[in-house]
């Protein structure tokens, strides 16, 4: 480990084998990608690795969009390896799935999963992930999973802030022995320390609707590559994919952004 005032000294993991601590950093997962890019430059095997941000200055979410982060918000990113074949498509929507679950344990609220991986609590915005993934020429692959999360902040603070559909631990309820010192970190941390890189048994369809903040019949907007989507959520299929009932037929989405729900 690295860094200033460590909070996570003395931390054993049992999954993760390295753990990088920076005080400050633009981005937790453009140090991961430069971490994967050396490894593969240099034919070094790359292991389980976790990055944490005491303050993230220039963080992104999905599509180029910038992360504005709130004051004490999380920072983290993990380096797993990639899964062959159909699960490759699969990651994104089966780590939201492991957060929202984790993290509705931990802080005992209920978390729920925008697809395809933003964490909202009372459609408000908890959190966000973003997974980018890189292959070498053999085809073996590892993906850096970003997550963000909001810790502190009252409705007042958000809102003064600019933030009226963001959220927070503290807005939402969590007791404040759950909000003191490490405790947020360790939890989430907790939760990713699992083989995220591996293949999942529960079908994607059953598992996504256990924390799917769309119900069957909602009408949902996606922006999907430039273009508007509008229709009648069905769930996903067995890849994770939006289904999505429209005038034209049902619409499969791979990758997009719900805009309207």
């Amino acid at each position: 480990m690295s860094g200033i005032a460590d909070p996570l000294e003395g931390r054993s993991f049992t999954h993760i084998e390295n753990v990088i601590y920076l005080p400050s950093t633009p981005s937790t997962n453009e140090v991961a990608k430069a971490i994967v890019e050396k490894m593969l430059a240099e034919s070094e095997d790359v292991r389980p690795t976790i990055i944490v941000a005491g303050e993230q200055t220039a963080g992104r979410g999905r599509l180029g969009r910038s992360w504005t982060s709130v004051p004490g918000a999380l920072a983290v990113s993990v380096i797993v390896p990639w899964p062959e074949g159909p699960e490759r498509v699969r990651l994104p929507v089966r780590v939201g799935i492991a957060l929202a679950r984790g993290l509705s344990r931990a802080f005992a609220i209920d978390v729920r999963l925008k697809w395809p991986n933003d964490l909202l609590v009372n459609r408000r915005k908890l959190g966000g992930i973003l997974i980018e993934a890189r292959a070498n020429a053999e085809g073996e692959g590892w993906a850096v999973v970003g997550v963000g999360l909001n810790v502190r902040g009252t409705r007042k603070d958000l809102d003064a802030g600019g933030l009226r559909e963001a959220t927070s631990l503290e807005d939402a309820g969590v007791a404040a022995g759950k909000l003191a010192g490490v405790v947020p970190l360790s939890a989430l941390l907790d939760i990713l320390d699992v083989p995220l890189g591996e293949a999942g048994n529960e079908p994607l369809p059953q598992a996504f609707a256990s924390v799917s903040t769309h119900a069957p019949g909602d009408a949902l907007a996606v922006l999907d590559a430039g273009r508007s989507v509008s229709g009648v959520f069905r769930g996903v299929n067995g890849d994770g994919a939006l289904r999505l009932a429209t005038g034209r037929g049902e619409e499969t989405i791979v990758s997009g952004d719900v805009v309207l729900f």
